[in-house]
């Protein structure tokens, strides 16, 4: 009894952090550990990542000003995830599959760029890094982590109260996690136009990314909105900056 208590409390913290959708079990300092914690695992799996000049160059322009992390910036080449990796310490939320067109943002800073962005112009690459750095500086990886450990404590309470009714559950959680990290994905872009006109950039430019992202199937399953839902929010977003 005692137990289920317990589970059930974490519960109702469960769904006001999701109401709420900015609550962080992770202090700074913290964050900061669990990103060397997942740097370390995925080494461990195989990824090589080296400094490359002209990341350094980009990321450090805008780096300037988004000074409350100490951003590092890495290109990667192949590899494999470490099973044991938290998957929500880094974003995108896939990263796993590691063959992304997109940065990706670790947990305290480290953004790891695929070798095959390099083909990118430089526009591309700054909105690339500038949206990275956005889901670090809001924090997307822990509070992730923070959703994702309050979900399971969700799962158990009704595995232990209601057993018939706990795959339902699971898909519920599994939904609100996928829209979890849509939103993210939003709020990065948001970020991403600031970002670029505070360093001197045209926030313009994460538009025309946007356009060349190919669409999403299953916006329902999917870590990602439709390009066009991101687009319409980018230009809102733009649009603001001018007021």
């Amino acid at each position: 009894m005692k137990l289920f208590l317990l589970l059930a409390a974490a519960t109702l913290a469960y769904t006001q952090q999701a109401s709420g959708g900015h609550d962080n079990y992770y202090s700074l300092a913290r964050e900061a550990q669990v990103g060397e914690r997942f740097i370390t695992q995925l080494q461990a799996g195989g990824v090589t990542a080296t400094p490359e000049p002209r990341l350094d160059a980009i990321g450090n322009r805008l780096a300037t000003y988004s000074p409350q992390f100490k951003y590092r910036f890495l290109v990667f080449d192949g590899g494999k995830p470490s099973q044991d990796t938290a998957p929500n310490a880094a974003f995108p939320a896939d990263w796993r599959r590691l063959d992304l067109d997109e940065a990706i943002a670790v947990a305290g800073g480290t953004i790891y760029v695929p070798r095959r962005l390099l083909s990118r112009d430089d526009a591309q690459l700054m909105v690339i890094l500038a949206h990275a750095m956005g889901h670090v500086a809001l924090r997307h990886p822990t509070r992730g982590m923070t959703l994702g450990e309050l979900a399971q404590v969700e799962v158990q309470v009704a595995s232990r109260s209601v057993p018939e009714e706990a795959p339902q559950k699971v898909k519920a959680v599994a939904l609100k996690r996928f829209a979890f990290d849509r939103a993210c994905e939003i709020e990065a872009d948001g970020y991403t136009a600031k970002l670029l006109k505070d360093s001197g950039a045209d926030p313009a430019m994460l538009v025309a990314y946007l356009r060349t992202l190919p669409p999403q199937q299953n916006k329902e399953m999917s870590v990602y909105p439709a390009p066009a839902e991101r687009i319409e929010s980018a230009e809102k977003a733009i649009a603001a900056l001018g007021r």
